[in-house]
């Protein structure tokens, strides 16, 4: 699964959040993160998203979930 966060930081914490929770991630591009593993990748995200308190919107399309900010 291909994951594409907004800024770098991010990804950053995002990556280490995955791991820990028994995924294989790892960053590719400026701000892509592969993931691979068992699990629910998507309910990590929103899980993720609820504890940082990063208003981040999951949208995903084509085998990748995009994380935006909310639609103004």
């Amino acid at each position: 699964m291909h994951v594409q966060a907004p800024r770098i930081p991010d990804r950053d914490e995002l990556v280490s959040a995955l791991t820990d929770d028994g995924f294989d991630a790892r960053p590719i591009d400026d701000l892509g993160i592969e993931v691979t593993g068992d699990g629910d990748v998507l309910g990590d995200l929103e899980t993720w998203i609820a504890t940082t308190g990063i208003p981040l919107v999951p949208q995903t399309c084509d085998g990748t979930i995009f994380l935006h900010p909310p639609a103004a």
